[in-house]
């Protein structure tokens, strides 16, 4: 691979769009994996015997734990060492992981190969977002870091569309092959199938992927130490705080989505597996890449209107579809109003998370960024990721227990948790605005 450019001189501008789009296939990959246990909700129930509870921990708790937990010992090691090499490591574990799904057997088998995908992604997002900001230069990244959470939009509609279309094949090659597949289940055909092209990225990325220079460092970074992230939370509390905060709770309700709206239709409105994720994914993958794209230049639109507070207005648009959008789409009789507004909801859905990305970049110095991320991170697996699918299980299983149960299990969490983002965002503007002034100036 080719050397680092110098510290002065951005890569490339037609290359580093190529690092965006290998990152945001990884991205779309990441969220495949994650998520495409959604869809197989009733088969993994029967086949396990597991109830919808243990079925919102392996959602989220499960993945969360030690994705949440390695989060900050990577961002550090991003933030003094090599990122590619961690990106195509972390790529490689969480795509054998998703494999070996298909081998679980009980509730703790499957439990313990989630949590290898979790230790897999873990290091995704903190080495992503630290490699954008050295190609990008600060006008262009929130267009960048909008581009690359655009894989969040391909990951949900591929987990969605795909794992329908999986179960076709699979159940096609136990008919077809019987000497292979014979013995096995549709739904592991499924995980195999969804861990197979991360192998393949992990590749390409070895091969064309270079370690751009680190710009705007003051000092070489060495020690491992908190000290200098919890210095700058002291400094920055509130503006800190309040966007960690919202943000975090705006995802509680993204990954209630993911986790749980294919039941909702699969449940409520009496929609097959199959159906329902070619119905979400058709519809949510061209809203949501739209949406995904579009926010960052929004967001840039914002900036260059004199708003330093853009991150922060784009994560509450997101919220307010929440509650509005999100909500409705619950609640509504027939699953065909659902799905649109559902593809409402997805208009603003991705707001949130380029809010994050560009947000955290523009009041936190770079040796600190990856560890500020990682932190996110954290916070978005132990709250928003085990919160989400949590929550909506056991609401489902001890108080909303009918038959649409599912369907007000997931209005009171997309109503409570996006009112409260809202509110938090809204009180922690001014003080943003200052950090951004602060960290401009140092």
């Amino acid at each position: 691979m080719s050397s680092p450019a110098g510290p002065h001189v951005w890569p490339a501008r037609g290359y580093a769009w190529y690092v965006i789009a290998l990152l945001t296939l990884a991205y779309a990959l990441a969220i495949l994996d994650r998520v495409s246990i959604a869809l197989l909700i009733e088969p993994l129930e029967r086949s396990l015997h597991l109830t919808d509870t243990e079925f919102g921990l392996l959602q989220g708790m499960a993945f969360s734990m030690v994705y949440s937990l390695l989060g900050l010992p990577l961002g550090m090691l991003c933030d003094r060492s090599r990122r590619v090499p961690v990106l195509v490591g972390g790529l490689t574990v969480w795509s054998l992981a998703t494999i070996c799904c298909s081998f679980a057997s009980s509730f703790g088998e499957l439990f313990a190969a989630r949590m290898m995908v979790g230790v897999g992604e873990a290091a995704l997002v903190p080495v992503a977002t630290s490699l954008i900001a050295d190609y990008f230069a600060p006008e262009v990244r929130p267009r960048a870091y909008g581009v690359f959470v655009l894989g969040s939009s391909i990951g949900t509609a591929a987990a969605m569309a795909l794992s329908g279309l999986f179960i076709r094949w699979a159940d096609a090659l136990i008919v077809g092959i019987p000497a292979l597949f014979g013995t096995s289940m549709p739904w592991q055909i499924v995980f195999v199938l969804c861990g197979l092209p991360g192998i393949v990225l992990a590749l390409i990325i070895v091969l064309s992927i270079r370690e751009p220079a680190r710009k705007g460092l003051d000092t070489q970074v060495t020690s491992i130490s908190l000290r200098p992230i919890l210095q700058l939370f002291a400094e920055r509390p509130r503006a800190y705080g309040c966007f960690l905060i919202g943000t975090v709770l705006n995802l509680v309700c993204v990954y209630a989505i993911v986790g749980w709206f294919p039941a909702l239709f699969i449940r409520a409105h009496g929609w097959d597996a199959a159906q329902t994720g070619y119905a979400l994914g058709a519809v949510g993958f061209p809203v949501s890449a739209f949406a995904a794209i579009n926010s960052g230049w929004v967001i840039a639109w914002l900036l260059r209107k004199g708003h330093r507070d853009a991150p922060v207005l784009a994560a509450m648009g997101a919220a307010a579809s929440m509650v509005l959008f999100g909500t409705a789409a619950c609640l509504v009789p027939s699953g065909w109003l659902a799905l649109v507004f559902y593809a409402l909801n997805a208009l603003f859905l991705n707001w949130n998370i380029s809010g994050v990305y560009s947000g955290i970049s523009a009041i936190t110095p770079n040796r600190l960024r990856g560890q500020v991320m990682a932190i996110h991170t954290i916070c978005s697996g132990l709250i928003a990721l085990t919160a989400g699918n949590f929550l909506v299980g056991f609401l489902s299983d001890t108080v909303f227990t009918g038959p649409g149960g599912i369907a007000w299990s997931l209005g009171v969490v997309f109503f409570g948790c996006g009112l409260a983002a809202a509110a938090t965002l809204a009180a922690g503007r001014t003080t943003f605005r200052a950090a951004v002034i602060a960290n401009e100036r140092a």
